[in-house]
């Protein structure tokens, strides 16, 4: 196991920009030319924040928008959008970049040529389960609390994301249907998503494997708007009939947006926009989940081989391409209902998930 020492400068630095965003704070990102650019998330904007940015020597303010918002807004846009902010007001700029904002305040604004930084910036945003919206500042002199990150560093997070999985600890967890499991807890090293692996019955040479993402909506509080609750609970019953298996429960709400966003998406759905719309609209690709994670996680367990329970072909090429082998693909399909009939249809015709 490496030492706390090990971990590169670049996941250091890369890990506190997003903390520093998750808590609403601006960064000053660095790009490779040396100029710097400020950039603050746009939830965490308050009047008399505008006010001091607009105040800074040489300010210069631009609204930063992903590609799904800005065409979710009529831009005719394939990347993200920077939009002129220096005389948008709060609430303009909130309209822009929330569609759950007052629509009357959304103004008629032109994309400008784009900036080499933008998408590490929006990715930030996302893996600090924001908005994905930043307002940016250019100035001669940037607010000297702002943690600094360069873009160096990002670029080379991207280059080896750290999927080093340690195992916390074990205990053994008796369920229904399965009185022999055992429950481990993981952690990323340097990181703070913790991931759990639930195994029943002595393992298999190639174990019934359950890949699934955390729903606190279906899960745990029982919603009838997906179908996650009941998979989870069959995935159950089939790994307990089997004799033996694997359940590998995720911390990737919302397929990777987080439960603030995932709510705002629930939002968006009761105008009867379909899941993925509503995705897009706020800003984020149809799915944004990163099955690296469990490939990690089996890989740890000793697993190579798996038969993977699941209706999702992108989940099955997504484990296969990080390097486990798939022998069988094996169905997990519950009966729909009146508030999932959308969701689920949305999910074969938008997602090729296979019923």
């Amino acid at each position: 196991m490496p030492e706390a020492e090990s971990i590169s400068q670049a996941h250091l630095a890369t890990g506190r920009a997003v903390d520093q965003l998750r808590r609403q704070l601006g960064i000053v990102f660095q790009e490779d030319n040396g100029a710097l650019l400020g950039a603050c998330p746009i939830e965490g904007v308050t009047e008399g924040l505008l006010s001091k940015l607009r105040a800074l020597p040489g300010s210069r303010l631009h609204l930063l928008l992903t590609g799904a918002r800005a065409r979710s807004l009529g831009l005719e846009t394939k990347a993200a959008a920077l939009l002129d902010a220096q005389d948008l007001s709060l609430n303009e700029m909130l309209a822009l970049a929330d569609p759950l904002a007052d629509d009357k305040d959304v103004p008629e604004v032109t994309p400008l040529p784009g900036m080499p930084s933008q998408d590490m910036l929006l990715t930030l945003a996302k893996y600090a389960s924001l908005l994905p919206a930043l307002l940016t500042v250019e100035s001669d002199s940037l607010p000297a609390d702002w943690l600094r990150v360069a873009e160096a560093d990002v670029r080379a997070y991207w280059a080896a994301p750290p999927l080093d999985i340690v195992a916390l600890t074990e205990a053994s967890l008796p369920i229904e249907g399965a009185e022999r499991a055992t429950l481990t807890c993981f952690r990323q090293r340097f990181g703070t998503s913790v991931h759990l692996a639930l195994a029943i019955g002595d393992m298999a040479e190639t174990p019934l494997v359950r890949i699934h993402s955390s729903c606190i909506t279906g899960d745990i509080l029982g919603s009838l708007r997906c179908d996650c609750g009941d998979q989870l609970k069959l995935a159950l019953q089939q790994i307990s009939a089997a004799g033996s298996g694997l359940l590998l429960y995720l911390h990737q709400e919302g397929r990777g947006i987080g439960i603030a966003n995932k709510l705002r998406a629930y939002r968006l759905q009761e105008r009867g926009i379909d899941t993925y719309e509503a995705n897009a609209m706020l800003g984020f690709d149809g799915d944004e989940r990163d099955f690296s994670i469990a490939a990690a996680l089996l890989k740890k367990l000793g697993v190579s081989n798996i038969r993977l329970l699941t209706n999702n072909p992108h989940k099955m090429a997504a484990i296969e391409k990080a390097g486990i082998k798939v022998a069988e693909r094996v169905p997990l399909v519950v009966k729909s209902g009146k508030h999932n009939h959308g969701y689920l249809e949305a999910k074969g015709k938008k997602a090729g998930h296979l019923f």
